[in-house]
């Protein structure tokens, strides 16, 4: 069930699989600041490149079709507020394709990473900054990872229990007041049981780990990720 969600880890052989965390991660800042001052048609290369790297990736994308009705409700309200602001559709187009390719980012990064081979790479980088614990800062950004994921768990589970009593949806502040409490309610038991688990396997956030090493792979990457930024420039 786990791997039919959104951002949630799945073990493949796929390029993105064998890069570096860190790598994939510096490569998403680099491109999300070239989106900020790119034109329309490169805005349309970094979908065009992005949606080929998810097909490559083969990200489950009718898997997704409950949680990313969030997603499209966001861009279409970007669309139109954007319209409304500049009275121009290239410059709701061009924020509407920002957009799609930074979420296309982030579900590459949860699809092809995992939190603890992140945790690895990021303590080690930053375990040598002084008067800085690296590895209780990786630890932190890894639960954190790992407790967005149960999210989605909650609320799927949550949505299929009561589409399976053939509940009514009547008064909307109702409903949206029952699910809310319902989801909560399964996060915190969630949120529970991974406390007793790390508990139980006597979890040192500040342990240190052994680092994955950086390969030709992350090379590769970062070559294609500076081209198409400079050509994202460019354009």
């Amino acid at each position: 069930m786990a791997e039919a969600l959104i951002f949630h880890y799945r073990h493949q052989n796929r390029f993105l699989n064998h890069c570096n965390p860190v790598t994939k991660f510096f490569s998403v800042i680099l491109i999300c600041l070239v989106l900020l001052s790119t034109s329309l048609s490169g805005a349309i290369l970094f979908v065009t490149v992005t949606s080929l790297a998810a097909l490559l990736q083969r990200l489950p994308i009718h898997s997704y079709k409950r949680e990313l009705r969030f997603f499209i409700f966001l861009l279409i309200l970007i669309f139109i507020t954007e319209y409304i602001a500049a009275k121009d559709w290239g410059s709701a187009l061009l924020a509407f394709l920002r957009f799609i390719s930074i979420i296309l980012c982030g579900l590459l990064i949860a699809d092809s990473t995992a939190p603890d081979d992140l945790a690895r790479s990021l303590g080690s980088l930053l375990d040598h900054i002084p008067f800085i614990n690296g590895w209780m800062i990786a630890s932190s950004i890894e639960l954190t990872l790992s407790l967005l994921p149960m999210i989605f768990d909650a609320a799927e589970q949550v949505m299929s229990a009561r589409s399976a009593r053939l509940e009514k949806r009547r008064n909307p502040y109702t409903v949206i007041t029952g699910l809310s409490t319902s989801i909560f309610s399964l996060l915190l038991d969630k949120a529970e049981d991974l406390s007793l688990a790390l508990e139980a396997r006597s979890f040192d956030p500040s342990r240190k780990r052994n680092r994955l090493d950086y390969t030709r792979t992350d090379f590769f990457l970062l070559c294609i990720v500076c081209i198409l930024c400079v050509l994202g420039i460019v354009l």
